[in-house]
């Protein structure tokens, strides 16, 4: 009898040891131990889903779009040409790409101005991510045709915005169509629209070379107040561009060869071809120093070569194909989630074949930068510049200055707000005209449901020219419904 009780004691025991090793010793396991890093692991994928400063806020998604990428700035949406504003996001998207061959500048922790709730989860399409939106609004505005001699009246405006985005392992397929009709319902004269499509390759040969390539097409009107829409009557203009670049990185250098080509057509509503329609050629070289550090410096080249349709394109018979080079230098910075951007400054000539024209030339200054004070405000700055043609009697072309600063904030998941401020400077060179334009932006958007959101925004536009009877100002405000899926 005392053997049988010896053994049910020893067997009692053999059970409870285990027991008592395994809880206390539950706080040495490993993250490979199954029973350990079951709850670990569950709180680790919702940590890194939920912005840990406030509940159900969530960061900004890695899968950023790169088709709509702005880069430089559009001063707001008024640069020579009636444009909306671009989305907040597509600053971002600049940015996280904006070193050769690094990795995402644009931290997950980034919050990407827009609200949360309401998450696009897209549709997947075989290896593909395809994200509708459409916005619906209507509003009032002081002057509808953005002239001096608009008048008041109501409007509506439909954006629908269409994005693809692959989910490939390596290399990355990106493309987006955007559009807005703008609808004034007693000044239907005044009826506006514009499209933006655009689409971009990344392959990724290997961890050091890269090959990127890209087309882009734009459709909007000209702006009614410019000297260019006043001298040749052209109200409507459509680009055409495509790039095709390659990146390699040799030591602490990464070099980047380009070719580019972008289109010019102008057109007027009785549909007589502009004496500016052009083509414009060009080859760059690009090395950026992979220091690893904050601060990367680059410097680049590009050889220009400029063509327009027609050899004589206006009264004076003047020739304006050009020839021509850019060279700039500057920084690329990547300071963790904080800091992001590049900026770069030069200058850039275009020498005229026709002599009675002088070389259009000026200084250039790009840049792009994304300041994360908090996990849920994020500040973007933008500066750019560009190189416009023209037919203007002894006018060699004009040269557009452009930024803005934009801040955005999430109260909470479901409520955004965002303000900003763009101003663009437009000078002629061979002619005495001056364009000012000075934009101010705010909006709020709340999301209803995880499909729907409401919002609203005012706008304050004031163009400024030399030319009389050129200036204007105007103020629309809008209220709309977003659906998205």
């Amino acid at each position: 009898m005392r053997r049988i009780l010896h053994l049910i004691v020893c067997f009692a025991a053999l059970h409870a040891v285990p027991s008592v090793a395994q809880t206390a010793l539950s706080g040495l396991r490993g993250p490979g131990d199954p029973i350990a890093s079951e709850g670990a692991t569950d709180q680790a994928a919702e940590g890194a889903t939920v912005n840990p400063t406030q509940s159900n806020v969530y960061a900004l998604r890695r899968t950023l779009n790169s088709a709509e990428e702005e880069t430089g700035s559009s001063g707001l949406g008024t640069n020579g040409q009636v444009l909306p504003v671009r989305p907040f996001s597509d600053r971002l998207a600049a940015v996280d790409r904006s070193v050769p061959l690094a990795d995402s500048l644009i931290d997950d922790s980034v919050f990407g101005g827009d609200t949360t709730f309401d998450a696009p989860d897209g549709i997947r399409l075989g290896s593909f991510t395809f994200t509708p939106q459409i916005t619906f609004s209507t509003g009032w505005t002081d002057n509808t045709s953005q002239s001096a001699s608009g008048t008041a009246g109501g409007l509506y405006r439909i954006s629908p915005d269409l994005g693809l985005v692959s989910n490939w392992s390596r290399h990355q397929f990106d493309a987006s169509l955007r559009g807005t009709y703008t609808g004034y319902p007693k000044n239907s004269d005044d009826n506006d629209g514009n499209v933006s499509a655009a689409a971009n390759l990344r392959l990724d040969i290997s961890d050091a070379t890269r090959v990127d390539t890209g087309a882009s097409y734009t459709y909007s009107r000209e702006e009614d107040g410019s000297a260019e829409s006043t001298s040749s009557g052209a109200d409507h203009v459509q680009t055409f561009s495509a790039d095709l670049g390659a990146t390699r990185a040799v030591g602490l250098v990464a070099a980047t060869g380009s070719f580019g080509v972008n289109r010019s057509v102008y057109m007027s509503d009785d549909d007589i071809e502009s004496g500016r329609d052009n083509t414009l050629y060009s080859a760059t070289l690009r090395l950026d120093a992979d220091t690893g550090s904050v601060f990367t410096p680059f410097v680049e080249g590009s050889l220009l070569l400029r063509r327009y349709d027609e050899s004589c394109s206006d009264s004076l018979c003047e020739k304006r194909d050009a020839n021509g080079y850019q060279l700039r230098g500057g920084l690329a910075i990547a300071s963790g989630p904080k800091l992001a951007g590049n900026i770069g400054v030069g200058w850039r000539i275009e020498d005229i074949e026709d002599d009675r024209l002088d070389a259009l030339s000026g200084f250039v200054v790009d840049g792009s930068l994304v300041w994360s004070p908090s996990r849920l405000t994020t500040v973007t700055a933008g500066v750019g510049t560009s190189f416009e043609a023209t037919d203007i009697d002894t006018a060699s072309g004009s040269i557009i200055y452009s930024g803005d600063l934009r801040i955005a904030h999430g109260f909470s998941d479901r409520l955004v707000a965002e303000s900003g401020v763009g101003y663009s400077y437009r000078t002629y060179q061979g002619v005495s005209i001056e364009e000012n334009t000075l934009t101010g932006f705010g909006g709020l958007t709340y999301a209803l449901t995880q499909n729907v959101a409401l919002t609203a925004d005012y706008t304050h536009r004031r163009f400024d020219s030399s030319e009389d009877g050129s200036d204007y100002t105007e103020n629309a405000i809008e209220a709309g419904v977003r659906f998205r899926h």
